[in-house]
């Protein structure tokens, strides 16, 4: 892992040939040429042994430091490899370059505070390296370091203003922090600069349906436009497939996604996988996962056929599912981070399908079907907002699972505090200018309440949602910031919340199933969209349809209602769970029935297609 992060390593020594060149092996080359023709073989042992010969008659030789770095690193030596790169900067402290190749390798090697420190020093160096900046600046953004990570940004940009990569930074920066119109207009400004980078494209319609006040044509139409730029020269060229077009017989199904392992998508993907019938399917796991944690390996022992597919490439991860002979490939990221859609776009399987990731179209012409329901997707209502055909499974589209181990729901609250807490357990880029103000007016109309705030991590996060509560008159006081928790303090925080009130235009889903577990009503506004229409789903199917809003004030009335009825709140939280195990929401055994009769339907008309 560690060989491709440094070559670069050994582009420097080149530069500096004409100095080294009076250096000589025993056998009477020069030493230089040699390392470089060992490096580019990557015979890194016999580099490694050559290095050595070097600094042995000349140990504070940095160009053979670097070799010798370079070849133990690439072959994951890392602590000794570190030890050369700390000599280098020993002798040369003014080598920028040094400084920013160690903070990577600190990076790679989990010294993220070392890194930190190795890359501040690279730009104190030299203020214009936008691309060490970028690097900072991811850093931090991983750490969710929102405040240094945006300056990082800032101080890049004006030492280059058209470094496309840095402008993608800034925008995730600003998108962690609940600035969502601020985040489009530096996304924009990477593809303005880079229109041919798909990632950052996918990364636009990700943030449009976050977006305030969407016109959902528009959003459809850039997800065509995304399809039309990077999807459609592999769609045009795809090749055809020699899958078995018999109706009756046993289907191979793939499922393909970056987050088999903890992550909201598994909790509605498990149980599903869990209940399959492996008499009518075989199933695949195509798993971009790193380190498979304790839900990867559940689900692999529910007898699905487990495909790593970390470092594939998306023609090479095409190859694989054709070389599978996968008949039903579903896709679970839609234009989430880490997509495989250029995969899907190569069109390696008869039958493409979009599920569960991503609630809105792909815009992709190679993507066959949508699964959806009749709440999220009201038939005669969306179709034209998808390239999809969609198809809506009975009830619900999809079936959640519960942590094996939850905390119990507790008693009301307000019982004891005297106020009711209303509380929002979503990521800070779901509260959009709209919701807030929504949340305001019913803070207004219920004396005392307060609003608990979860994942607000960042200063200038926290400031941005501050000034949208104090624009509508409610006090910073009244809001109760928590920062990013573990899983289980997570769970624990709802148990100090009396209703828990959805986000809009992109409702909650998980963090509605997993309020509902913990016996808190949600109130949802339903929209147009099914971003903004997940919620009516879940509320509807588990008995609770008279907390979906069909308007603005509908919304505010029945929070404030809610609120005004602590004997009702309490009888609510104390047979919710009940509520949840005999509603369709956890029937993983029903959804999966379900979504076979939806996948042999599809495939019995591909059939039919095919033989005519």
């Amino acid at each position: 892992m560690l060989g491709n992060l440094f070559r670069h390593l050994l582009r420097r020594p080149a530069a500096r040939a004409p100095q080294a060149a009076a250096m000589q092996t025993p056998a009477g080359s020069n030493w230089l040429s040699e390392a470089l023709r060992l490096q580019q073989d990557a015979r890194n042992r016999e580099l490694v042994t050559l290095s050595r010969s070097v600094l042995a008659r000349q140990p504070n030789d940095v160009d053979a430091l670097n070799f010798l770095a370079a070849a133990l690193l690439a072959q994951g030596v890392s602590v000794e490899g570190i030890a050369c790169l700390r000599r280098v900067i020993e002798l040369s402290p003014a080598a920028a370059d040094t400084y920013a190749t160690l903070a990577d390798v600190l990076a790679a090697t989990g010294d993220a505070e070392g890194a930190i420190d190795n890359y501040r020093h690279a730009v104190r160096l030299r203020a214009n390296d936008s691309d060490v900046w970028n690097k900072l600046a991811s850093l931090l953004k991983a750490l969710a370091r929102y405040d240094a990570a945006e300056s990082c940004c800032r101080a890049g940009l004006q030492a280059d203003a058209g470094h496309a990569t840095l402008h993608r930074t800034l925008a995730g920066v600003l998108f962690e922090q609940g600035r969502v119109d601020a985040a489009m207009v530096e996304i924009r400004a990477a593809l303005a600069l880079n229109p041919d980078a798909p990632a950052a494209h996918s990364e636009l319609l990700r943030m449009l349906n976050y977006a305030d006040a969407q016109d959902p044509v528009a959003v459809f139409r850039e997800h065509r436009a995304w399809a039309d730029r990077h999807a459609r020269p592999f769609e045009i060229a795809a090749s055809p497939h020699a899958n078995a077009p018999d109706p009756a017989r046993r289907l191979r199904v793939g499922y393909v996604s970056p987050y088999i392992q903890r992550h909201a998508v598994t909790f509605f993907l498990e149980s599903v996988i869990q209940h399959h019938d492996r008499e009518t399917l075989e199933i695949f796991l195509y798993a971009d996962v790193q380190q498979p944690d304790d839900y990867s390996e559940r689900l692999r022992k529910y007898g699905a056929q487990w495909r790593k597919t970390v470092g594939l490439g998306d023609a090479q991860l095409a190859q694989l599912i054709r070389d599978d002979a996968i008949d039903i490939l579903v896709d679970l990221s839609g234009h989430t981070n880490n997509n495989r859609l250029l995969t899907f776009a190569r069109r390696p399987a008869p039958i493409q399908v979009n599920w569960l990731g991503f609630p809105s179209t792909t815009g992709m012409a190679s993507m066959d079907y949508r699964i959806t329901d009749a709440w999220c997707d009201p038939p005669g209502t969306t179709e034209h907002l998808n390239s999809e055909k969609l198809v809506r499974l009975p009830g619900i589209y999809m079936a959640w699972r519960p942590p094996e181990h939850t905390p119990d729901v507790g008693l009301l609250p307000a019982l004891e505090s005297g106020y009711v807490t209303f509380g929002s357990f979503h990521s800070c880029f779901k509260i959009t200018p709209t919701i807030a103000a929504l949340w305001s007016r019913i803070l207004g109309q219920v004396p005392g309440s307060r609003l608990k705030l979860l994942a607000i991590s960042s200063e200038a996060a926290r400031r941005h949602v501050r000034e949208l509560f104090a624009g509508k008159g409610i006090a910073s006081e009244r809001l109760d910031f928590l920062p990013r928790l573990s899983f289980d303090a997570y769970l624990a925080e709802f148990r100090t919340v009396d209703i828990a009130l959805d986000t809009f235009p992109y409702h909650g889903a998980t963090t509605t199933c997993f309020a509902l577990w913990m016996g808190l009503p949600v109130v949802v506004l339903a929209g147009a969209t099914h971003a903004s229409r997940a919620d009516v789903s879940m509320l509807s199917n588990v008995g609770l349809p008279q907390l979906v809003a069909n308007s603005a004030d509908d919304y505010v009335e029945i929070a404030t209602r809610q609120a005004a009825n602590l004997d009702d709140l309490a009888a609510t939280r104390a047979r919710l769970r009940a509520m949840m195990l005999q509603s369709p929401i956890t029937d993983g055994r029903g959804c999966a029935r379900h979504l076979e009769s939806a996948f042999r339907e599809m495939w019995v008309t591909w059939c039919r297609e095919r033989n005519t």
